[in-house]
């Protein structure tokens, strides 16, 4: 009998086409600045990547950030796509369908970053130890280790509902295919919550929990909820258990999570001050906030940044706008309370970011032009909430970004290409950023037809879309006339001229 290589992970679909900014070096260091942290110093860092999926956050941060880039995915239809994907774009990556205990004994060199992404809730306590080990036998010290996972007390009320999920699969299915199997676990869950079970009653919400599930791309819910494993975990144990690999928390890599003011009471925040254990104030955060995921960084040597050192690396940091000023909602909703973004701060900053069309920016920048606003530190914290908002991205340095324009450029065409067939992949790498920078499928066809130097991208990407029998959708309707279709395309174009391409040529996807 063959040897069960998947080891109970889902391997009968393939896992979503996501990009993970958490996982950029550029992110990292930006979040261990935050909390005075000292980052990986090396200019050209050894990065592994442990459970890849598809391998798009690896080839776009291989192509964007210089160093040496190592992955491996046991399934090996993951790693052949990832290993594609780099290979047409010329990188020099080094991709494996390998486990995490055979990858343990490949001839590997010390790493400055070793993440993992949606792997550790999803895998066996025995392959726990695997990555225990790795990072043991090759992470360096004051080298970084990047770890989401799911957690209590967050999951505590909707674990069993995944327990229902994989009973079910795994005693009661007759369905054929893995999405009718789960189809079948759902609607058998759903039953079970309708015939007034003590559980529905008990927690009120989890009905509205199955709702939102069911709403989800099917490919994440298969990896998300039916795996044999399936190991939440308090923030505390995990930190126990990646102790033995000399690693200590660092850092959150949720920058809002910097900002107690709208995350916990006055009176969280009073005890918090009372408490010096790390280990014990992130899990008092974790019951604060009613966490469910985490996104950590743990270092092997945590070493920390004088305040003026800490200051000094912040001002020189640069920053770019994602989106159009008038485009970012000027409210933020945190755990504790709701609020609106205060015009007097917001306002002038995002217009000072938005000057010179886009341009990076440092933080001394941004604190000279806002000195009769606000303070350095209110510009911080402003800073901080639009990074974590999604709507400002930490940079690399100009020389930085020219090293790996090149390369940036090659994966993007690749990509630009791959889009008149495929709508699999909805970013592009951007070097300023050292990560990427969502473009629909649309776009990249909008791209395309600028590098084909197409005198009509409209009529190019309606020309692609009736090859592939593909309609167009406006507000939710099929648009069947062709004129009207060609319409849409053409305002869409308008549109992508006016407001996309200033913003990917400040972020290095256009010279």
């Amino acid at each position: 009998m063959d040897k069960d290589w998947s080891q109970g992970y889902f391997t009968e679909v393939g896992y979503t086409f996501g990009y993970y900014r958490e996982i950029s070096p550029v992110f990292i260091r930006f979040c261990l600045l935050l909390q005075g942290v000292m980052p990986p110093e090396s200019a050209t860092p050894n990065y592994c990547e442990l459970g890849i999926g598809q391998g798009l956050s690896l080839n776009l941060h291989g192509a964007t950030t210089p160093g040496r880039f190592f992955g491996t995915d046991f399934n090996p239809e993951h790693a052949a796509f990832a290993q594609s994907l780099a290979r047409a774009a010329a990188l020099p990556l080094d991709i494996r369908d390998e486990s995490f205990e055979e990858f343990l004994h490949a001839d590997l060199p010390p790493m400055d970053y070793i993440a993992l992404h949606g792997i550790w809730t999803w895998v066996s306590i025995e392959n726990h130890q695997q990555i225990v080990n790795f990072a043991r036998k090759f992470l360096k010290p004051g080298g970084v280790l990047y770890l989401s996972y799911n957690c209590f007390p967050g999951w505590a009320p909707a674990a069993p509902l995944r327990q229902l999920f994989a009973l079910h699969d795994r005693f009661a299915s007759r369905a054929q295919g893995a999405f009718a199997r789960m189809d079948s676990a759902i609607q058998f869950s759903e039953r079970l919550l309708d015939a007034n079970s003590a559980y529905a009653r008990a927690v009120p919400g989890v009905k509205e929990r199955l709702t939102k599930i069911k709403e989800q791309n099917r490919n994440y819910i298969a990896h998300e909820f039916f795996n044999r494993d399936w190991n939440v975990m308090y923030f505390a144990d995990v930190a126990d258990r990646l102790a033995d690999a000399k690693l200590e928390f660092a850092a959150s890599a949720t920058p809002l999570n910097a900002v107690d003011a709208i995350n916990l009471s006055p009176e969280a925040q009073e005890m918090m001050r009372e408490v010096t254990h790390p280990v014990l104030k992130e899990q008092m955060r974790d019951y604060f906030t009613f966490a469910q995921f985490r996104k950590d960084i743990f270092m092997r040597g945590v070493c920390r940044l004088t305040d003026p050192e800490k200051s000094q690396r912040l001002l020189n940091t640069r920053f770019v706008l994602m989106n159009w000023p008038e485009d970012i909602p000027r409210k933020i909703v945190g755990n504790w309370l709701e609020g609106n973004l205060q015009p007097e701060i917001y306002d002038p900053l995002l217009a000072t970011l938005a000057e010179r069309e886009f341009a990076p920016k440092t933080l001394r920048s941004l604190c000279t032009a806002m000195a009769n606003i606000a303070n350095a530190q209110q510009v911080l914290q402003a800073v901080t909430i639009l990074v974590g908002m999604g709507h400002l991205a930490p940079c690399q340095d100009e020389e930085t970004v020219k090293k790996v324009r090149t390369s940036s450029d090659h994966l993007n065409n690749v990509i630009l290409n791959r889009a008149v067939f495929s709508r699999d992949i909805a970013y592009l790498a951007a070097p300023v950023t050292g990560g990427a920078v969502s473009v629909n499928r649309m776009q990249q066809l909008f791209l395309l037809a600028k590098e084909r130097k197409i005198a009509d991208p409209a009529a190019f990407v309606w020309q692609i879309f009736q090859e592939n029998n593909e309609r167009m959708v406006k507000e939710g309707q099929v648009i069947e006339n062709d004129e009207e279709s060609l319409k849409e395309i053409k305002a869409n174009y308008a549109s992508f001229v006016t407001k996309a391409m200033p913003l990917l040529k400040a972020m290095g996807v256009l010279r």
